[in-house]
């Protein structure tokens, strides 16, 4: 049987709340509903929902707070945040922490659609990432991005997690080149996902999956792959 996807849904609104929870519901979603940032954070504390939606009001918290702490948990979880105008500021500071931003209709149709699409990408980026074991990379492997520097997390025979400094993680395309000097390699890769880094303040963690499987590189990385000592992470 194939399992629902989850959803919370976080509103100070209870009418509000109970629009979007019926809409979600009827979208094929489970809804996990509640009304307050205290709340939330204590029902993200022990599930594992596929997406997160929270208002920005959230009585006297924003739902940017609470977008910065599921990102920092869960950063391939998509978070919608959602408002009732359009908000250019709002907008910048939920990229800035790779939510996604939503006006709300009543019938929540644009949400609904926003929804759905955020679910199918990062369940397939997921897939594409996910689908080799991990390996926690040698300290300090260095490799360039567009704009800057980057350090290699850990790899996969499918992807690589980087550690990106200051403003270059947020600023990623979908698709980049990815430079490792020490291996004298380039690979094409795909951006899966993108979050603030929790144990810095200003570096991003990024999830990758290599995007040409028929590159000739890509036996060279896998065979740098191979030389890692197994750790999955």
């Amino acid at each position: 049987m194939i399992r629902s996807p989850v959803v919370v849904v976080v509103d100070a609104d209870a009418e509000e709340l109970h629009r979007t929870e019926r809409a979600l519901e009827a979208s094929g979603f489970v809804v996990m509903a509640v009304t307050s940032f205290p709340a939330a954070k204590a029902l993200l504390g022990s599930v594992s929902p596929e997406l997160v939606v929270a208002a920005v009001k959230l009585s006297a918290f924003n739902g940017l707070h609470l977008a910065a702490l599921s990102i920092a948990q869960r950063p391939s979880t998509p978070f919608i945040l959602t408002h009732d105008v359009h908000d250019v500021v709002l907008e910048s500071d939920a990229r800035r922490l790779g939510a996604l931003y939503v006006v709300v209709t009543p019938g929540r149709q644009e949400l609904t659609r926003i929804a759905s699409e955020a679910l199918e990408s990062a369940t397939h980026q997921e897939y594409l990432v996910r689908q080799w074991p991990r390996k926690g990379a040698p300290h300090g492997t260095a490799a360039q991005v567009p704009a800057g520097e980057a350090t290699i997390v850990d790899v996969s025979y499918g992807g690589v997690r980087l550690k990106v400094p200051g403003e270059i993680g947020q600023e990623l395309p979908e698709a980049f080149e990815l430079l490792v000097p020490s291996l004298n390699l380039s690979l094409l890769v795909a951006r899966a996902w993108a979050a603030r880094d929790a144990a810095s303040d200003d570096g991003w963690i990024c999830g990758a999956a290599i995007s040409d499987e028929r590159s000739p590189e890509l036996v060279r990385w896998r065979r740098f792959v191979d030389s890692v000592d197994y750790s999955t992470v």
